[in-house]
Formats: structure tokens, C-alpha cells, sequence
């Protein structure tokens, strides 16, 4: 069958919100950077600053998101193709150690002199957010995977949770690489973004009689395990083998939650037979 068109005020709702909030705190950071008040950026005093181009970044994928609520496809696929284009070029030149070129490009437009380079799991974010809502608008491939483009929805908001989690308990849960952690407005920016996602998907998608997309349990199972896995990654890094017991004490309870999560949610993944098929076209 396929997915048939629902009204959703309450998803349609979340995802102009989420995008409105992701667009406002990127182009207020590139507004405060071009009149040279980079400490406005940072948001905690000792906090690490937002980067030009993660906030361009964010403020492109919101816009994107602000466009899927109120249809404008065009819009949408055109400020997706930007950002995944950037994250694609960040992620290489991280990858092979030739940047940070855009970085500098980005920061000398604004007139900045001291600018720091991007953090791995923001470059992670903008590149799943924009893949995410590049598809979203093929329209041939888009309807019948909803829950794979709301499973990378999870992925983000879990790594702004992580993020914003290790900023609240004094961990540094939020940095994948010693020199370039993520900043506060990033997390914030991560954990919007994915939830506007995930609102998109489920805007257009099949919806059971509780009103929730039959998916739903496996993009929980998707998100729990990417909390861990997040974790993970940034125990690993460089700085992670430093942390004391007392420091990771506060991240327990997330990490025995969405341990849970992840289990309750497959079990019921399986018991339904599994995420949503793709529909026949």
C-alpha cells in the first residue's frame, strides 16, 4: 500500500519548529561572528566557540527543514545539495589532512582572524542532515523508505544528546577530537535537526492506530544504540582514556536507558515483522 498523505498538524508542527530553531541559532552565530562578537558564540563562558561553517552548515539544513513544512521542494533540495556538498568536502578534508580550506574560506568572507577547525561529529551531523534531506525529496526512492531517512534522524539527535549531556555533567562526551570538540550551539543545533527529521518521515508515513509510524520502534532501537556507540567514540578519542570514574559516573544512567531502549525496541521491531517494507511503485 502505499503511504498515503497525512495532515499530521502535530509532526508538521515539530518539524517547522525544529528547523526554525536550527536556522535561527546558525544565522544568529554568523550574524554575531560578522560584527565580531565571537564571545556571543560560545554561549557558556568557557565554552568552545561556534565555527562559521557549522553555523552556515546548520542554518542551511534548518531553511531546508523550514521548506519541507511548507512545501518548497526546490528550496529544500537546493540548500540540502549545498550543505551535503560542504559536509562531503569537510569529511574529506579531514579524512586526508589537506584542510582546513573551506574553514578558511568561510572565516575570511566574515572577516575573522582566529577561528578554530570543525569538530568530526558536527562534520557527522551535517553530513547525515543534509543526505537525509537530499532524500527525502527523490521522490521515487523517499516513500517507501521513511524509516531508513527517520533512522538517520536518530543518529543525529543521538549525538546532540550525547553532546549536550556531556556539556550539563562536566564530561567530555561532546569532543571526538582533542583539538576540535563540539560546541554547545552544535549539540543544540544536532538534537533540532534530528528531531525535524524524524518529523518529516513522519509527516508522510503510514501511521498505525496510536498515530505513530510502524517504524517507529526501529528507529528507537537506531538512536538508543547510536547514544552508546557516540559514548564510544569519544571515551576512545584521544582525550576519552583520561576520564576519571567520578567524571563518568553522571553518563550512567543514559547509557543503562537507552541500553534498554535499544533491547525493548528491537524485540518489538521483531514482533512486528520488522521496519516498514518498500512499497511498490
Amino acid at each position: 500500500m502505499r503511504s498515503e498523505y497525512r495532515a499530521g498538524p502535530v509532526y508538521r508542527t515539530g518539524l517547522i519548529v525544529s528547523g526554525s530553531m536550527c536556522a535561527g541559532l546558525g544565522i544568529a552565530v554568523l550574524l554575531v561572528l560578522a560584527l565580531h562578537q565571537g564571545n556571543y558564540a560560545r554561549l557558556l563562558p568557557a565554552g568552545v566557540p561556534t565555527r562559521p561553517v557549522e553555523a552556515l552548515g546548520f542554518a542551511s539544513c534548518g531553511i531546508a527543514l523550514i521548506g519541507i513544512g511548507f512545501w518548497f521542494p526546490r528550496m529544500t533540495s537546493a540548500l540540502a545539495t549545498v550543505a551535503l556538498t560542504m559536509a562531503m568536502v569537510l569529511a574529506a578534508e579531514w579524512a586526508s589532512g589537506t584542510g582546513p580550506r573551506v574553514e578558511a574560506l568561510i572565516a575570511a568572507r566574515l572577516g575573522i582572524a582566529n577561528w578554530y577547525p570543525i569538530a568530526p561529529n558536527t562534520v557527522l551531523v551535517l553530513l547525515l542532515g543534509a543526505a537525509a534531506l537530499l532524500l527525502r525529496h527523490t521522490h521515487r526512492w523517499y516513500e517507501g523508505h521513511l524509516g531508513v531517512i527517520a533512522a538517520l534522524g536518530s543518529v543525529i539527535f543521538a549525538i546532540g544528546v550525547v553532546a549536550c549531556v556531556g556539556y550539563m555533567a562536566g564530561v567530555p562526551s561532546y569532543s571526538w577530537q582533542g583539538q576540535a570538540p563540539m560546541s554547545l550551539l552544535c549539540a543544540i543545533c544536532s538534537c533540532a535537526l534530528g528531531l525535524g527529521v524524524i518529523m518529516s518521515a513522519c509527516r508522510y508515513s503510514e501511521l498505525d492506530d496510536s498515530g505513530i509510524p510502524r517504524w517507529f520502534s526501529a528507529v528507537i532501537c537506531t538512536g538508543a544504540l547510536a547514544i552508546n556507540l557516540a559514548i564510544a567514540v569519544a571515551y576512545l578519542s584521544k582525550d576519552g582514556r583520561t576520564w576519571q570514574w567520578g567524571g563518568v559516573k553522571p553518563l550512567l544512567p543514559m547509557i543503562v536507558v537507552s541500553g534498554t531502549l535499544s533491547v525493548l525496541a528491537a524485540l518489538q521491531t521483531r514482533q512486528s515483522g520488522g521496519p516498514e517494507k518498500p512499497n511498490e511503485l
